[in-house]
């Protein structure tokens, strides 16, 4: 008696008890230390942003802009970190809708609503970090639920603009619109209705796209805009699995790994009177975001949240009597050997909740939750502290490093267009920066000793013209020369 009324009410209030769940897993991201290299890109840029500088052109990163819009709004750290919070409370909130439209099973709706919302929220996937990928995915979900919802040419146009959004804040999310494609032309039956649907979602697509370049052209950035945001995007996210750095074990190369979506697709397209529509759907998206996530061969974990949505409704059919109850195993089994096979790093997700809570409690000072994130964190916070006090407003420093959270930190902008090493590295800008540094003269100039990669113009540069100011664990800190 005491059991049936204990599952009454977990199917009644299960969405409360979720929310609390994720509550108590979402809540310590509010309070890490400013840490991580690509949130200190965006704050960077997005600062950049309010002072009148022109992205891409003035100031670069390698993503379409909404990111940095989103870090422009949020001026800093603690408010960037609060508003990806709430966006993924509606995040949570638009898949659940979703799983309203595919499932009329109040279990299959718990069930994956709360497989979504845990796995989304884990540091497993990087869920308490605002990337990009973070904020896409409301996008592509959003997008989902208007297809299947569709009707009208207007409900298409707006399915393509969800994924125009999904689009300008990370180029993978493009990769989805192909699950779109195909659904519509395995679901409607007349070839007007596939080629006028499909055109109207394409065109929804294309359409804010095509906006930005043409406001980034008319400001004199059209060119660096579409290299940075677009082009470069290939032969930088490609370079990992060439590098020293590849990852990869399997031995399943990136042509080896369309064949696979290909093979996919056309056993859905031959099979797709047997399958119901909310099946198709699931099955084109995991196959077409689980490509779009392997497309560098990079293990970043966050670059599987786009493939978790789907992996998230698959276990709708878990409790069928039918054989597609297999298939979100089967999809387990696919992410599991994906994750071993191209060895994603992987994060202590115990840990780090009982570095929180005891933080939290009193257990530990400032000083040792932080050093858990990284033992930069107190050489970062000392750094942007002494820049700041010792540099006026709009003054420029720069820092040959990766740690661009310094600049973040302490309201200053990067001297040239790069915030951090790795990018003159890969994008060749020795020149560029050199040239700004000599134009500019900045007062401190700081190196990392880490970066172990040469920079020999650097170095001459700051030999003549600097004095060591101050020394950090490694780091220098030089003063501009009288």
């Amino acid at each position: 008696m005491l059991l049936k009324k204990f599952k009454t009410f977990l199917g009644e209030h299960w969405w409360v008890i979720l929310t609390g769940v994720v509550l108590v897993l979402r809540v310590p991201s509010l309070f890490e230390p400013f840490t991580y290299g690509d949130e200190g890109v965006y704050l960077t840029l997005g600062q950049g942003i309010k002072k009148g500088l022109l992205l891409y052109k003035e100031i670069h990163d390698n993503k379409p802009p909404l990111i940095y819009l989103v870090a422009e709004l949020a001026g800093n750290f603690e408010m960037y970190r609060l508003i990806f919070f709430l966006w993924a409370g509606v995040t949570i909130f638009a898949f659940h809708k979703l799983t309203g439209v595919l499932f009329k099973n109040k279990a299959a709706k718990a069930i994956t609503t709360s497989v979504f919302a845990v796995l989304y929220s884990l540091p497993l996937l990087e869920g308490n970090i605002a990337n990009a990928e973070n904020y896409m995915v409301l996008l592509t979900i959003w997008g989902f639920y208007k297809l299947v919802k569709a009707k009208s040419a207007g409900d298409y146009l707006w399915v393509g603009v969800m994924f125009a959004m999904a689009i300008l804040f990370k180029v993978p999310a493009g990769f989805d619109v192909g699950a779109v494609l195909v659904l519509i032309i395995t679901t409607q039956k007349e070839w007007r209705k596939i080629i006028g649907n499909s055109f109207w979602v394409l065109a929804g697509v294309m359409g804010p796209i095509l906006i930005t370049v043409a406001y980034f052209a008319g400001k004199g950035a059209g060119r660096e805009y579409l290299m940075a945001a677009f082009a470069q995007n290939l032969p930088y996210l490609s370079s990992w699995g060439t590098s020293s750095h590849q990852s990869f074990s399997l031995p399943i190369g990136l042509m080896v790994r369309f064949g696979m979506v290909i093979i996919g697709v056309v056993l859905i397209f031959y099979y797709r009177n047997r399958l119901e529509q909310s099946l198709r759907l699931v099955l084109l998206w995991f196959g077409f975001a689980w490509f779009a996530a392997l497309l560098s061969g990079r293990p970043y974990p966050h670059y599987m949240l786009q493939v978790l949505p789907a992996f998230a409704l698959a276990w709708g059919w878990v409790f069928s009597t039918r054989l597609v109850k297999v298939i979100p195993y089967a999809l387990l089994v696919v992410s599991i050997v994906t994750w071993l096979g191209f060895k994603f790093w992987h994060y202590k997700n115990l840990q780090y909740y009982n570095n929180f809570y005891s933080y939290a409690v009193g257990k530990k000072n400032w000083e040792s939750y932080g050093s858990y994130f990284s033992p930069q964190v107190e050489n970062i916070y000392e750094l942007a502290d002494y820049l700041g006090k010792r540099t006026v407003k709009d003054e420029r420093v720069f820092i040959w490093g990766n740690q661009p959270e310094i600049y973040a930190l302490a309201y200053r902008l990067p001297v040239g267009k790069y915030t951090v090493a790795y990018h003159i590295i890969d994008f060749e800008g020795y020149k560029v920066t050199i040239d700004a540094l000599k134009a500019v003269k900045p007062r401190y100039v700081v190196i990392y000793g880490d970066e172990k990669r040469p920079f020999l113009e650097l170095n001459i540069y700051v030999a003549t013209n600097y004095q060591l100011e101050k020394n950090i664990q490694g780091i220098a800190v030089y003063h501009l020369l009288p």
